[in-house]
């Protein structure tokens, strides 16, 4: 390269996992073709309406498995159809700001020891920064939303306490959703995750015992473990209509309940442990009351398979 030139920027593969999204999969990949260096768009789709012959149409490599074993299954297969050295993890309904992936990779160029970053992820509802960046899943992140308590969260009074004390330190993302400056944290939410392909292949991708949700704090967990670092950025990094992929209120609650005790069970000590499974007691009471004739379904999911991946031999520590 002649001296004072500027390098081109790494192409970027992307890896898109989709359901029921063909309202949103149009503007998504348009915004992925817009890259610096766009590689190859790889979609998996695991739905049966017509995102996958959208991609298709708009030249994206499509995986049908209509089966949908769940989000960090297929995001593993699609990354596994990628070569580039950066890969691109982005939710259908999310649509990446170019320029400021083109600072990722930025980031992952200078910063061989980081393995994933993220920026400022905009509710594309709200128009305000969603909690895509901070620390892990705790007790008390469980106790208040089966207690409904997120609009404590508003009060002024509540706002300060969590920002000043240390005792509230753990929900201090809950509020502070813009960091000031490129900042280490301990999780990154996938909603459009730049991955350094080295880092997220050492660690065995996704753990596919996820269905939805969870999966993405058990592979920051991994990566932290093994010393690799994670980034987030104050930069409009996208905009994400979150939830699109819902079916309502309780099949959702449901399906990140199951996600968040999977996490708990397999990361967490004794006493976390009991206080999710308390957590989880106060969060069945409504559900087996709303959908009396689901109770085995409810109990199944959220308290036996945690129970049994708790008491499995692989479990990690």
């Amino acid at each position: 390269m002649p001296p004072g030139a500027v390098p081109e920027p790494a192409p970027v593969d992307a890896v898109v996992v989709t359901y029921q999204n063909e309202a949103d999969i149009a503007a998504c990949l348009g915004a992925l073709a817009r890259l610096p260096r766009p590689g190859r768009i790889v979609v998996v789709d695991h739905g049966s309406d017509r995102s996958g012959i959208i991609a298709g149409d708009l030249g994206a490599v499509v995986v049908e498995d209509p089966a949908n074993p769940g989000f960090g299954a297929g995001q593993n297969r699609g990354v596994g159809l990628t070569s580039s050295r950066y890969v691109l993890l982005v939710n259908p309904d999310a649509v990446v700001e170019p320029a400021g992936i083109a600072a990722g990779v930025a980031v992952l160029d200078a910063s061989p020891d980081v393995a994933a970053v993220q920026g400022i992820v905009t509710d594309r509802r709200s128009g305000q920064p969603e909690r895509s960046a901070g620390t892990p899943l705790g007790p008390v992140h469980l106790f208040g939303r089966a207690l409904h308590a997120r609009h404590l969260l508003r009060l002024p009074l509540v706002r300060r306490a969590v920002t000043h004390v240390p005792g509230f330190a753990a929900l201090a993302d809950h509020v502070v959703r813009v960091p000031p400056g490129a900042t280490d944290v301990e999780a990154l939410g996938a909603t459009a995750l730049l991955v350094r392909r080295g880092a997220f292949d050492a660690v065995g991708g996704f753990d596919q015992g996820y269905f939805l949700y969870g999966e993405d704090l058990d592979l920051c967990r991994r990566l932290r473990r093994d010393r690799w670092r994670l980034v987030t950025l104050p930069i409009p990094w996208a905009t994400h209509a979150a939830g699109s992929s819902s079916s309502g209120w309780w099949d959702h609650e449901l399906v990140w309940w199951e996600g968040a005790l999977h996490y708990a069970a397999r990361w967490w000590s004794s006493g976390q442990w009991a206080l999710a499974r308390a957590a989880a007691a106060i969060q069945i009471v409504p559900m087996v009351a709303r959908h009396p004739e689901r109770t085995g379904e409810v109990v199944e999911r959220l308290v036996t398979r945690p129970r049994r991946l708790r008491a499995g031999a692989g479990r990690s520590q």
